[in-house]
Parts: structure tokens; sequence; C-alpha cells
């Protein structure tokens, strides 16, 4: 330390400064390496999501393969399919074919498609057909999506009001077990059913059966992840007619019965209607109304599509104090049969016509239209009611 002499030419020492964060950061971009090192590893995940979604593409772009040749070999199949054969009884024998996939399902009887469905994002859950167990012929379509709460209860009050004897046909589009429960899948198992009670997510299955009687064939793939579907399944089977004798109730021949057995022997759903022991009643005899001064005032229902709904609101207005059938008009939006049916049944009648533009539009086009024929058939007050309401039994 005594030899030691100051340096005259170096420079003062500056105690160094901490850096702020944006200089921090400024000098690491700056830095040739580090921006070598960012580039490459954006450049790493970059080909890594490349290599998912094209493997990603790869299995969807499969499992369509696998679908369509599916579809192609019913196709190929459909034009030779035998016409409809008639065992050693006389008895006429149905061709069935029913087909369950992800995204799409049908329905073929003796060679005819009564249901096809593939379209997307639409039709997910159960479809059920309803065939007349004597003419083979579609009496109902239902379609309920069981992904979605409450519609496997919406299925059991259908099914249960279903005649026994008719033949049931069930199939799966796309998804039709998230909230199908216990209840629902222990009617099924009652039905003949022997895998509803382990139906879980995304199975595919088929299901044709007659209420109360035979098991005619069912099929069920099951869903190997909960990241994909089971793989589609077709199945072909054969359902014998009964004789329409035994198919029909004898109900006396009254011009009431008459029309409840053209409306039974069309179409299904509405329960003890079409009961052969003890029918609903379709005639209603209401107390009269004292001072009834709105029993000729014309009624206007105003109905769509919706032929349940408008049988439980007709059977509500006929049941009502003081109405008159005579000055009951029902105007249907469409050229819809079950609709115009229900109309018959209960002897009232019914006005169709063709829609006129879309949604909202459409609706106020509908009441237009039924309002300028109301008032055309009777130029005085009309009561407007909608076929979705139900009426009191002091509604006059």
């Amino acid at each position: 330390m005594d030899t030691w002499t100051p340096n005259p030419r170096a420079k003062p020492f500056i105690p160094r400064q901490q850096r702020s964060l944006y200089l921090t950061w400024k000098y690491k971009l700056t830095n040739k390496r580090a921006v070598r090192r960012l580039c490459q590893s954006g450049a790493v995940l970059f080909l890594l999501v490349t290599v998912i979604v094209n493997i990603k593409l790869i299995l969807d772009t499969r499992r369509a393969a696998i679908e369509e040749e599916a579809v192609q070999d019913y196709d190929e199949v459909l034009p030779n399919m035998e016409t409809p054969r008639r065992p050693p009884n006389g008895r006429k024998v149905l061709d069935i074919e029913v087909y369950s996939s992800r995204s799409k399902v049908y329905v073929a009887v003796d060679g005819t498609t009564v249901l096809e469905d593939e379209m997307r994002e639409q039709g997910r859950g159960i479809h059920v057909i309803v065939l007349n167990q004597a003419t083979g012929h579609v009496m109902a379509k239902r379609v309920f999506d069981t992904y979605s709460p409450h519609e496997d209860e919406a299925m059991i009050l259908f099914l249960n009001m279903v005649t026994r004897g008719r033949v049931l046909i069930f199939t799966i589009k796309d998804e039709g077990s998230f909230h199908l429960k216990d209840a629902a899948k222990s009617l099924l198992k009652g039905l003949g059913s022997q895998v509803s009670m382990s139906l879980s997510w995304r199975d595919m299955w088929t299901l044709v059966v007659k209420k109360g009687g035979q098991v005619y064939g069912e099929k069920h793939s099951k869903s190997p992840a909960l990241s994909t579907w089971g793989d589609p399944v077709l199945l072909k089977t054969e359902v014998q007619l009964t004789a329409s004798e035994d198919a029909e109730c004898h109900w006396s021949d009254t011009e009431l019965n008459r029309r409840r057995k053209l409306f039974c022997s069309k179409v299904e759903g509405y329960g003890s209607i079409c009961s052969c022991k003890d029918p609903a009643p379709i005639e209603f005899s209401p107390d009269p109304l004292p001072d009834n001064r709105v029993y000729d005032v014309p009624v206007a229902v105003i109905a769509g599509n919706r032929p349940n709904y408008l049988y439980r609101m007709l059977r509500s207005l006929l049941s009502a104090q003081g109405v008159n059938p005579q000055m009951i008009t029902v105007f249907i939006d469409g050229y819809y049969e079950e609709p115009m049916d229900v109309v018959e049944l209960f002897g009232l009648k019914g006005v169709q016509h063709t829609p006129i533009s879309i949604k909202n539009a459409r609706v106020s086009q509908h009441y237009k239209a039924s309002l300028t024929a109301s008032f055309n058939l009777h130029p005085v007050s009309i009561l407007k009611i909608r076929s979705t309401l139900s009426l009191c039994s002091d509604a006059f």
C-alpha cells in the first residue's frame, strides 16, 4: 500500500444503477441470441399446433368416410330389395331398415324412406316412429332431444299415449343419453330393449319392437371414448303384420265412432281417445249459459302444425259452458294432415291456406288471412283464440 500511487488518467468510479423493467426487456430483445431463441420457440409451437390440427382433421375425415361408405352400402342394397313377401299364412311381412349414426338417421319400410335426417346441428336425440301393425303406414313421428333436460319426460308421456300393439321404431342421432334418466330407460326396457339401461354418452342405438309384444331387432354401438362417437349401426329386420280385425276396436256403428275409427287408424299419440274399452269422449254437452248473448258469435281458432296442442285446446273449448260448435272455425297455416284430422275428429269446420313469408311475418300473415276469411264467412264480431291456449269452463 505504501508504494501505490493513483492513476491520474483513470475514470472516476460511479455506482451502477438498477435498470428499469422496460430497459431490461429492451436489452434482452436487442440481444441477437435472445431473439433467435424466441423465434425458434415460436416455430416449434407453430409446428406442434399444425400437427395436432392435422391429426384431428385426419380422424374426422376417416370417420366421415366410414359413415359415407355405410350410406353407400345402403343405397346399393335399396334398389335390389325384394317386394314384400307373404308367409304361408297370407299375412304381409314388412322389411324394415333402421340406421343410427353421429350425423344421419334414416328408416326405410319396404324400400320406402319414411325418415331421413342428415341436417347439421338439427335432429339430435332419439327419433321415434309409430307404424300401424295392420297396414304398416306411419302414424306418428317424433324426435326427443334427450341431450337436453326434460325431453325424456316428454318421450315417456308420448310412449304411454301410444296404443298397445303398435310397431315402435327407435334410432339415435348424434347423442341421446345425457339427460335420459332411469325412468325413461326403464320404460324402454319394459318395451323389450336389452341395452337401454346401459346407454351412455354418444352411443349409437336402434330398436324395432311391438308395444306390449315382440322385439323384432336391436343394435347397439358403444362409444370408445368421451371425445368420439360409437360406430354407425344398421338394423335390418322383418315385421309380420296382423289382421285388420285384430288391430281395430269394435265400437258401435255411430257417426261419432266412425269419426273416431278414421282418426285412430291414421294417427297415434292421443291416449284414451282410441281406447277400445273406455274411449275418451269427442262430443261434449256443457250446461247452457243463461241469457247467452254470445252463442251465435263466430269463434276463429288460429292453428299451425301443432296437432297435440290443438287437440287439447279444442277439448277445453268444446267443454266450455255456452259454446256453440257450429260457430267454431279452425284456420290452419299450411296443408298439414294431422291438425286437420284433429279438427274432423271433433266434427268442426277447418280451413287450410298456403303459408306466406317466414318467422314473425308468417305469423302475422296467418292472422290476417284467418281474420279476413272469418269476416267473409261471418260479417259480425269474431272471437279469436290461439290453438296453444286452454279455456276455463266459463269462457263464454
